[in-house]
């Protein structure tokens, strides 16, 4: 019966331990098959985008030709209603005045005056009111140009040389409104200045 100590030696077999280097290792783990990756996680799509909402469309109105007065109220009017409005004012010929220019005061008026009534002419008067024109003669006041031509032609005629036409003008305002159909509708309903709005682009 084998000791021990002898059954122990011929298990390990010492002859045969070899130590594996380092550069052993590497080549081994090298060598070792790689495993086959794994499935690809799963992505979740996100959720379709809902549509834009389609923008409202808008529609346009105009109102020409407002005086200064008319203009204010129906800006007020708008503004009341929350609509913003867009407003532009150009100056326009109103009247053409044929008169005879304001030179030495009252005195010199009331001479002027005597002398047109010596030439014929009759239809004047002295303007009285205080500024630029005060005792200017008036002559005539016409809503186009060609009447007033036609005075100053028979006043010349008449022996009158110191008579002219001033054009007379006039602030006229207008206002542009883009709106909604139905806030527009409100505003419309009972419009006193209909007759000068008009539909423009948006």
């Amino acid at each position: 019966m084998r000791g021990e100590p002898e059954r122990i030696t011929n298990q390990l077999h010492p002859e045969r331990i070899r130590l594996q280097h380092e550069g052993d290792v590497r080549q081994v783990l090298a060598a070792a098959p790689t495993p086959p990756p794994g499935p690809a996680p799963e992505v979740e799509n996100p959720p379709p985008a809902s549509p834009a909402p389609a923008p409202i469309p808008l529609q346009c109105q105009a109102w020409d030709k407002l005086t200064t007065p008319e203009a204010d109220q129906l800006s007020a009017r708008l503004r009341a209603a929350g609509l913003n409005a867009q407003r532009e004012s150009v100056e326009v010929p109103a009247s053409w005045w044929v008169r005879i220019p304001p030179d030495g005061g009252r005195e010199g008026a009331e001479r002027r005056a005597r002398e047109l009534r010596a030439q014929g002419v009759t239809d004047l008067f002295i303007v009285q009111e205080a500024g630029p024109n005060q005792y200017a003669v008036s002559l005539g006041l016409f809503k186009n140009p060609s009447s007033a031509n036609v005075q100053l032609t028979q006043l010349r005629s008449k022996g009158v040389r110191n008579a002219s036409i001033v054009v007379r003008s006039t602030t006229e305002h207008r206002i542009t409104l883009h709106a909604e159909a139905d806030r527009l509708s409100s505003v419309l309903a009972g419009d006193p200045w209909s007759q000068r709005r008009v539909s423009c682009q948006p």
